[in-house]
């Protein structure tokens, strides 16, 4: 650092008052401080250069003693000289200036470059491609899988198919297990053939499990064991379908331990797959959709004397044939052939009109 301030010091005492040399010094200068700017000894060196001289040093011996610089100027051929050497001073102090603004610029530029590279322009564009990248990071490959929430009839008996079940990567799926009533029936215990595969909660004392995919694709299977029930309930798991369950009611043949029977009727042994669509909106094939009037239900007739009620209703006349409820309360019912429907809603009575046969 010292030896930068000898040289600076030594070219301001030769060139003073030469405008070629000064140009050429000042070059120098703004070589030197592209490396030492930042730590402002390019300033120190600024205040060194143009450092202005007092005036009692650049007029003449007589001028200080007192003799008028006008008269002395007419008088003698040396304060003339004297005169065009300060004029030629004051012009090469206002270019040095010009020099001064030119190399602030300068330097003010090559900070700016440095610290703020990017225009605004392409600062936006790099948000826009960082957040492009965040959005394709978290995309499933393709479509994403259809949800759907449905119900399963399974089959206990040797040679039958085990239920599947659709699960995707990301997605939670609830498995509720019921009885021929629409009761839950709770898990005891369950086991699975790929663990690393899935993963499984329970709060081991309902009748709800659920169901993640750890990876994309991916295929097990799952045992569980009801309460009271000595048959285990075998469950294909499969991933990376176009469809997900999000929940899906398993309904189980037999009666669980929270089983009731409804208006005296006894227990059905097995759930109807007929009612189990009904349940599902799905309507019976081959039968003629009804009008009802006077409450929240479907009706469908099948032909035969046979009629299909999908309702939340509690129906008690006339009697129904067969009946099958879910978890959210809705129920489907088979009953013979009526215009008038009876049943009950938050204890008030309501009275169905069947029309359209």
């Amino acid at each position: 650092m010292s030896k930068l301030f000898s040289v600076i010091l030594i070219k301001n005492n030769n060139n003073r008052g030469d405008g070629a040399s000064l140009y050429a010094f000042l070059a120098r200068i703004f070589a030197i401080a592209k490396n030492y700017f930042a730590s402002g000894i390019f300033v120190f060196a600024l205040m060194v250069l143009f450092n202005p001289v007092s005036e009692a040093a650049a007029l003449p011996n007589d001028a200080q003693s007192g003799t008028s610089p006008s008269s002395t100027l007419e008088s003698t051929p040396t304060a003339k000289a004297a005169g065009a050497s300060d004029a030629s001073a004051s012009s090469t102090s206002n270019d040095a200036s010009v020099s001064i603004q030119s190399l602030n610029k300068a330097a003010f530029g090559s900070v700016t470059q440095t610290m703020l590279p990017m225009t605004p322009e392409q600062i936006k564009r790099l948000r826009q491609l960082f957040n492009q990248t965040q959005a394709a990071a978290v995309t499933t490959p393709g479509t994403p899988p259809r949800p759907t929430i449905s119900s399963q009839y399974v089959k206990l008996e040797p040679g039958a198919t085990p239920s599947v079940i659709r699960l995707a990567q990301g997605y939670v799926t609830t498995l509720a297990f019921l009885d021929s009533t629409g009761q839950p029936w709770p898990v005891d215990n369950y086991d699975i053939g790929n663990p690393q595969a899935f993963n499984i909660q329970w709060d081991k004392k309902s009748n709800l499990l659920m169901i993640q995919a750890t990876a994309l694709y991916n295929v097990g299977n799952l045992a569980v064991q009801l309460r009271g029930l000595t048959t285990p309930i075998m469950l294909t798991l499969i991933s990376g379908q176009k469809a997900v369950d999000y929940r899906i009611d398993l309904r189980i043949p037999g009666n669980g331990p929270n089983a009731k029977a409804l208006l005296g009727r006894s227990l059905p042994s097995s759930a109807d797959p007929v009612l189990l669509n009904i349940l599902e909106g799905i309507a019976p094939k081959g039968c003629t959709p009804l009008k009802v009037s006077g409450g929240p239900a479907e009706a469908w007739y099948d032909g035969n004397n046979h009629l299909y009620v999908r309702t939340r209703l509690t129906l008690i006349s006339p009697a129904w044939i067969a009946t099958m409820s879910s978890p959210d309360g809705m129920k489907a019912y088979e009953m013979p052939k009526t215009p008038l429907i009876l049943g009950f809603e938050d204890g008030q009575s309501v009275q169905l009109k069947v029309e359209g046969f």
